[in-house]
């Protein structure tokens, strides 16, 4: 399938939303840069970028947020059938550049998808249940800490704080029971703002978590000077009861 061309912008407002597959188009760029080679054979149609490979990235119809937020789906292995195990993320174009709202899932959801079909350490970390960046119960395939906002230290600073906070592992018990895939379910960490209107969010399957988001608002992150916003994302795979002190097998996850 012909890759799809960007058209002029020049004129087009900041708060203007791309179509779907312009904004997949990034996607797939972002892939490509992120991971040469992955793409190879991937075409865009209708509403999704898909892989000859078997994996598929969607614009889901959007749920909350304004015209510059993307809901993204993200299926690893579309041949899992009736019921295709996907997970998902939102993306918000917040400085007028939507190639950066397309890197930021590419290197967080995006990247654990790659690990999920990669399994060699080389797109995101793999935790088991009891390494003390751990969840308890589950196998964490996360991927690194993104910032971006107005300061690259501050960036720097709060990608720092989020890292060293171990959010997920010291809140676990506010959102486990409440994953339900036999597969993998995906948890989306985000923290910024602006000075005095910081926002912290956990989204679970892309969900607002209440009570993991009221337990991470404990965690004493620190505010930034200027706008500054991080984020990072993780597959929880279920480990069975009595494995729960080993490694999970995550090849199996998809078979």
């Amino acid at each position: 399938m012909p890759w799809i061309r960007r058209r002029a912008r020049e004129a087009r407002s900041a708060e203007e939303r791309l179509p779907d597959l312009e904004f997949l188009a990034l996607v797939k760029a972002s892939l490509e840069e992120y991971a040469p080679g992955v793409t190879r054979g991937a075409g865009l149609k209708g509403n999704s970028l898909s892989s000859p490979q078997g994996w598929a990235v969607g614009v889901a119809p959007r749920r909350h947020g304004g015209a510059r937020h993307y809901d993204l789906v993200a299926l690893p292995d579309v041949s899992i059938q009736p019921d295709v195990p996907c997970f998902m993320d939102c993306v918000v174009t917040m400085s007028g550049d939507p190639r950066k709202a397309a890197d930021a899932w590419v290197q967080t959801a995006g990247a654990c998808m790659l690990e999920l079909l990669d399994l060699r350490g080389r797109f995101a970390d793999h935790a088991g249940p009891a390494h003390e960046r751990g969840v308890a119960g589950w196998h964490s395939i996360t991927s690194g800490t993104v910032g971006f906002g107005l300061d690259t230290a501050e960036n720097h600073r709060l990608q720092s704080a989020l890292l060293d906070a171990n959010v997920l592992h010291r809140i676990a018990d506010t959102f486990t029971a409440d994953l339900e895939s036999p597969y993998f379910s995906g948890v989306k960490v985000f923290y910024g703002g602006r000075p005095g209107a910081m926002k912290v969010e956990i989204r679970v399957n892309g969900e607002r978590h209440e009570a993991a988001s009221a337990a991470m608002t404990t965690l004493n992150l620190p505010e930034p000077s200027v706008f500054t916003a991080v984020r990072y994302y993780a597959l929880l795979l279920p480990v069975p009861a009595a494995d729960a002190q080993t490694s999970h097998p995550v090849g199996a996850a998809l078979k």
